[in-house]
Order: C-alpha cells, then sequence, then structure tokens
C-alpha cells in the first residue's frame, strides 16, 4: 500500500501476540496484492480492465466495494471509487485494511488493547 505500518499492542499472551501479528502483517500484504492499483496482475485493476467480475474476485473485493457504496452514498458522492474514471478504491481499503487487522489481533490474542497504524490510518 505504498506506507508504513506499525502495531501497538498490550497484553495478550506473548506468543499468541507474535503469531497474529504475523498474521495480521499477511493480511496486509495480501490486501496490497489484491487492492494494488499499481499492480497489474492485482485483482482490482483486472476488475478495472473488465478481465474479471466481481464475483471472480476474492470475496474482500465485494466487501470493500460495499463500503465504498456506503460511503459515496452517505457523502453525497463526495467520495468516489473512482478516479479519473478508473476504478480506484484505495481510498478507503488502507482504512478497511487497518481495521480488520486490529480486530483479528484483539480476537485472537487476549489483548486488552490494539492500535494499528497505517500511514496515518489507525
Amino acid at each position: 500500500m505504498g506506507t508504513v505500518f506499525s502495531f501497538d499492542v498490550r497484553g495478550g499472551e506473548p506468543a499468541a501476540v507474535r503469531t497474529e501479528l504475523d498474521a495480521a502483517v499477511a493480511g496486509l500484504h495480501r490486501a496490497d496484492e489484491v487492492f494494488s492499483t499499481y499492480r497489474d496482475g492485482s485483482q482490482i485493476s483486472r476488475l478495472a480492465r473488465g478481465e474479471l467480475t466481481v464475483a471472480a474476485c476474492a470475496p474482500e473485493v465485494a466487501e470493500v466495494l460495499e463500503l465504498a457504496a456506503e460511503a459515496e452514498r452517505v457523502s453525497d458522492g463526495w467520495f468516489s471509487t473512482r478516479y479519473r474514471g478508473r476504478l480506484d478504491p484505495t481510498g478507503i481499503v488502507k482504512g478497511w485494511a487497518v481495521e480488520r487487522a486490529a480486530r483479528g489481533i484483539a480476537a485472537a490474542c487476549g489483548a486488552s488493547g490494539v492500535s494499528v497504524n497505517g500511514g496515518g490510518d489507525v
């Protein structure tokens, strides 16, 4: 996603925290692989070119696009998944990925507090 991610985890069993941090980092790399507009082979790039349908993409693509459609609706169009006429959900993907990583860590290792910062999206 072209940025640095940092994690602050309070509490939890250390070995479980380490395992979940590894899983969160893998999930962030996966999100970048799926949603990167800079990778020609990413699912979002292929979807934008019409090479894939949403149904043929990972389930996360539909989830993010639904979230983005809701953001567009509640912002009266100030938020959009279109940039220069092309599909580009990156305005919501990083926040979605940060929240997903934090929730995954908190749920799995018994941490009392988790903060994930992805280039300013916390």
